[in-house]
């Protein structure tokens, strides 16, 4: 499906983890019973892949997995995931259905007390799981942790992935604030893996988790810095875990930002499953992540039949804030390896515009600005962007499509870019399939 059958809105009425509870229970879920089985992926950058390589750790496993991740790219049946396998239009409109009955019928119960979108996915994917007899569930969270819906899931193993400054001031004002947001996703007594990019919030993280109580994991204590060796030949990272020793894993997901990603599922996978995990070192782990791929997070998309020299046709990346920014920067300039590039941009309105300019424009020289439904106006985002950088050579382009033509069009070997956010890496990415099916 391309759209989901239900059409609410993204926010809910206020705090909705009440009214959550109490539509799961009109569906017949026990949220912690299933919560048991949970393992939550929270954070800024990074939850869809940590969330898709421990899925794959899991089935390696030979454990029934389901998979709920958001946003979706290209249709709305990729949020849903059970053994690797995105769920069927027919058993979607089945299940949405049922939820979107649960939703009026609380609604009538308690007027104004709208659902959002999210809430409704969320409860989608565990109902199908539920039917389906699965045996783990991976779970990526929404925006947020204190008032996120999967924090109903009472899940005994929680990640935090990565942090940075994003749904300010939803989150709170400072990065402090968005971290101690984000822990509040854990239960009391839960296991807790933290990413390398919170240990500035160390201190107050610590205090907080004593407090609920949790029982943090530092991956930063677990392992030395990574090794990570990316080309457009593939990507090589080496961990090396102080206990268990080095690992060198080969991976289709580009970018170093991976090698950190690779940390937390390492040690979300080992909490999970002990046994596996020493017995699966490094065979099972090596073959299972050798396997995962995340679409529009620093993908590679060849140009077609022509490409004989192994020089990309689009490198795109779904980073939408200030730090995934800088981090898809210096993916690409890894990959480029010294070729020149030319970047196709076009941002939200809603993303932090400056701060992510600030990382774009010194890098860029030659770069086709365009404009989302309900982002930044193309001409905007031009004027932006010279302030930035007066000698780039700059031309608008109104839609994706129009965007890759221009780009193209001046046949001088430099490499297209794609950034600027998911929705954007999301149309550039569809309409580069379209017009290459055929190349």
């Amino acid at each position: 499906m391309k759209t989901s059958t239900l059409d609410l809105p993204r926010f809910g009425a206020g705090i909705g983890l009440a009214r959550t509870a109490a539509i799961a229970a009109r569906l017949g879920l026990d949220l912690p019973v299933i919560g048991r089985r949970a393992v939550v992926i929270a954070g800024s950058n990074g939850k869809g892949s940590v969330a898709r390589m421990l899925s794959g750790l899991f089935q390696a496993a030979g454990e029934r997995t389901g998979l709920f991740t958001s946003p979706h790219l290209h249709a709305f049946n990729e949020r849903f995931e059970l053994a690797g396998e995105a769920i069927a239009d027919d058993i979607l409109r089945g299940l949405e259905a049922r939820v979107g009955a649960a939703i009026r019928d609380h609604l009538a119960e308690y007027p104004g007390d709208q659902a959002c979108a999210f809430e409704a996915g969320f409860l989608t994917a565990l109902l199908w799981f539920e039917q389906a007899g699965v045996e783990r569930l991976v779970i990526e969270a929404g925006i947020g942790g204190r008032y996120d819906p999967t924090r109903l899931l009472q899940a005994p193993l929680i990640a935090l992935v990565s942090l940075d400054r994003e749904h300010m001031p939803l989150l709170g004002h400072t990065l402090r604030e968005v971290a101690l947001d984000k822990l509040d996703v854990a239960p009391p007594g839960a296991r807790l893996v933290i990413g390398r990019s919170f240990e500035d919030e160390r201190a107050a993280l610590a205090v907080m988790a004593d407090l609920k109580p949790v029982r943090p994991l530092w991956v930063a204590d677990r392992y030395d810095r990574s090794v990570s060796d990316d080309t457009l030949a593939g990507h090589h990272i080496t961990v090396d875990q102080r206990q268990r020793g080095p690992l060198r894993v080969s991976t289709p997901l580009h970018g170093r930002f991976q090698a950190d990603n690779l940390e937390v599922a390492l040690e979300l996978f080992a909490e999970a499953r002990p046994d596996l995990f020493a017995s699966g070192w490094p065979g099972t782990v090596t073959d299972a992540l050798a396997r995962c791929c995340n679409p529009a997070r620093m993908e590679v998309l060849p140009s077609g039949a022509g490409d004989r020299d192994g020089t990309p046709g689009l490198i795109i990346d779904a980073g939408h804030t200030p730090a995934g920014i800088a981090e898809a920067v210096a993916g690409v300039t890894t990959l480029l390896d010294g070729r020149p590039a030319r970047l196709l941009l076009a941002i939200s309105a809603d993303k932090p515009v400056d701060d992510m300019l600030d990382r774009l424009a010194p890098e860029f020289d030659d770069v086709v600005v365009s404009a989302l439904p309900g982002g930044v106006p193309a001409a905007s985002l031009e004027a932006a962007f010279r302030q930035r950088n007066p000698l780039a050579r700059l031309q608008l382009a109104q839609t994706a499509e129009q965007a890759i033509a221009a780009a193209q069009k001046p046949q001088d070997g430099r490499v297209l870019v794609g950034l600027g956010g998911l929705f954007w890496a999301a149309a550039l990415r569809e309409a580069w399939l379209i017009t290459h099916s055929g190349a």
